[in-house]
């Protein structure tokens, strides 16, 4: 693993973090002692509970939060009210009240989605992150983290960016997943010295120290946590200095050095109390109870694993775990009833449609009741209505039934449909290495010829020369067989109606075959047609297990409509324009990406989240089906376990990015 971090640069930057946590406090003094407005005396008490108290006073913070929140309701400042909020559950998970956490997290969630606040998003997702990891529900917790990186990263948050990803960093290293620990602890780094965020180069040199205590290495693991101390300003981060003090003391304990890891592990548990954390406070008491048990000091060890219990009774008690899982049910409630909420909107329209219709009959029966006073008669009417209703009902089946019928019609006819784009393209690359074959036949028939002239006259040296001739032909003969062999199995194949199975295949060969059959089909069709071909194949590319027809219908969807835009877009662009299709294929954590890219018109920001959906198309009538995007995406994704993306600007190009996974035995 490369070393990258400059230990010089790191601690160059200590003094420069302190100065911009204090100016961002002063700054915002000043501005509310000049203007005195109530919205700005928000945002400061916002910034000093976050920037002075979270890691020093939870206490002081939480109560400074909640004058924020006061005031930001007094004044009905809803911007204001969301973030203290935010921060409360913020606070809330610091002092280890998780189910408080939660609750606060789910109910101001989609407060700050609603005014599109994208800072307190990202926040909410991160403390659903860090909850769950205390739970250790890891998955959750990585979900999380992820999707709060995803928002930060498109606001262009980098602050919150770096948080992120040192967050993504702890997850991968509490399920000791080194190197990707590793990489998200590099981009962290990488973006607080762009953009000068200095807040957590403390949190990033500790990843480094657990990636080394993690291998073995525990002096070098141990050298890390005391930079890491040294780079906290003031030494006032308890949070930050328990963590440290801890990591060095189970350094220590697994050298055998005793007295050192006693010393640090009641260093920690001194900065866990000051902290207010009982999860720190856990950690240490933990420690300390095995650590004096091992010195057989039972008394030592009694006392620090009552403090252990009560810690461990505040955090996970079987109150707060029942309040945990129904606040987890109740969420995951709630998101599947937002998601129905179209579907019992529709049920319910349809349901006063139908009570109207009944209202209605019940109506005209009851009129022909009074008209008639023949109960025997109306009787009858309604029968007969019965009957017509039931008659509708099978007829409505019925329909139904073929409607499917014609949906699995349609579906295989748009499998099919790429075979019959394929045969002009087919015909022009099969015709190549058939000239091949073919010349090089008669070659050979007229070098036999010469052969057994020479032998007749006795000249063996000129025979073998042009026996090694025949062999080189017989070779390229040969070579160009195969390619037209490749070219029927690869049209056979594209033909199959059902899945095949999966086998080891190149994908760079597979793309380039069917970008050239794409290309010549639609050249077939339009003579004026010319695109520039551009690819860019990993020579290293690993063959990988998929399904070849599949893969192959997929790329030649993704080529089909790359031509397409381009040809649509030289009908009315200039002649300075140009079409282009570029291929790219390479390797990234594990997955083979292929990105096909167009120049051609691009697509509009409102349909791009449509295209995968079945029978939707952007193509006039009759010139799509709407079902190639879609059947490539259950290709990949369902077929084959990877993901399919888009990239667009109207008017200006489209790319597609699929990426397959390289499993085991690939």
């Amino acid at each position: 693993m490369k070393k990258i971090f400059s230990i010089a640069i790191i601690f160059g930057v200590c003094c420069h973090f302190a100065m911009a946590q204090k100016n961002d406090v002063d700054s915002l003094q000043k501005a509310y002692q000049k203007n005195k407005q109530d919205t700005t005396l928000v945002k400061l008490l916002l910034e000093k509970a976050i920037k002075v108290y979270l890691t020093a006073n939870t206490d002081s913070g939480m109560i400074v939060v909640k004058q924020s929140l006061a005031l930001s309701r007094k004044i009905h400042y809803k911007n204001g009210e969301v973030r203290s909020l935010s921060a409360i559950a913020t606070f809330l998970n610091r002092s280890g009240d998780l189910p408080g956490a939660l609750r606060q997290t789910f109910e101001v969630l989609p407060q700050a989605i609603a005014i599109k606040d994208d800072r307190v998003i990202a926040q909410c997702y991160n403390t659903l992150g860090l909850t769950y990891n205390i739970l250790k529900d890891f998955k959750k917790s990585l979900e999380n983290y992820r999707k709060a990186l995803a928002i930060t990263e498109k606001a262009h948050l980098y602050d919150l960016s770096i948080v992120e990803s040192n967050n993504i960093s702890r997850a991968y290293l509490d399920n000791d997943k080194l190197d990707s620990a590793f990489f998200y602890t590099q981009k962290a780094y990488a973006l607080s010295l762009k953009y000068n965020y200095l807040t957590n180069i403390g949190y990033l040199i500790r990843n480094l120290g657990i990636i080394q205590f993690k291998k073995g290495h525990y002096t070098k693991a141990i050298d890390f946590y005391n930079k890491s101390i040294q780079n906290i300003p003031g030494h006032n981060n308890h949070y930050l200095l328990s963590e440290d003090y801890r990591r060095m003391a189970e350094a220590y304990q697994l050298m055998n050095k005793v007295d050192s890891c006693t010393d640090f592990a009641k260093k920690a548990f001194e900065e866990a109390k000051l902290d207010r954390n009982p999860e720190l406070i856990l950690k240490a008491t933990s420690l300390l109870t095995n650590e004096f048990k091992s010195q057989n000091n039972y008394k030592e060890a009694y006392n620090y694993q009552q403090l252990m219990l009560k810690a461990q009774d505040s955090l996970f008690s079987q109150q707060k775990t029942l309040q945990v899982q129904n606040l987890t049910f109740n969420e995951e409630q709630r998101k599947r009833e937002l998601e129905a909420a179209q579907i019992a909107y529709q049920n319910k329209v349809r349901m006063y449609t139908l009570v109207a219709m009944l209202v209605a009959f019940v109506l005209i029966a009851s009129i022909l009741l009074f008209a008639n006073q023949k109960r025997k008669k109306a009787n009858s009417l309604l029968r007969q209505r019965n009957a017509q209703i039931e008659t509708q009902h099978k007829a409505l089946e019925n329909t139904l039934a073929e409607l499917k019928t014609t949906q699995t019609q349609l579906i295989q006819s748009e499998k099919m449909a790429s075979l019959g784009e394929l045969t002009a393209g087919i015909a022009h690359e099969i015709q190549n290495p058939l000239n091949f074959v073919n010349n090089f036949a008669e070659v050979n028939a007229e070098l036999t010829q010469e052969l057994k002239e020479e032998l007749r006259n006795g000249n063996t040296e000129e025979a073998i020369a042009i026996a090694d001739n025949l062999e080189q032909n017989m070779g390229k003969i040969q070579h160009h067989g195969k390619r037209a062999d490749f070219i029927v199995k690869g049209m056979l194949q594209h033909s199959r109606t059902r899945t095949g199975e999966k086998q080891p295949t190149n994908i760079n060969v597979l793309a380039e075959e069917f970008l050239k059959l794409s290309y010549q089909g639609l050249r077939a069709k339009d003579k004026s047609f010319n695109a520039e071909l551009i690819t860019h194949f990993d020579p290293a590319l690993p063959k990988i297990n998929v399904v070849q027809q599949d893969i192959g219908r997929v790329l030649l969807n993704l080529f089909n409509n790359a031509f397409y835009a381009t040809n649509q877009k030289q009908k009315t662009a200039g002649a300075d324009y140009k079409p282009e299709i570029s291929v790219t294929t390479s390797v990234e954590n594990r997955q083979i990406i292929i990105k096909v890219k167009d120049n051609g018109t691009g697509m509009p920001d409102a349909i791009k989240e449509k295209i995968m959906q079945p029978f939707f198309t952007t193509k006039p009538s009759g010139e799509g089906t709407g079902l190639g995007l879609s059947l490539s995406y259950d290709m990949v994704v369902k077929g084959h376990g990877g993901s399919i993306d888009v990239d667009t600007k109207d008017g200006e190009f489209t790319e597609f990015i699929i990426s397959l996974p390289i499993k085991a035995g690939s």
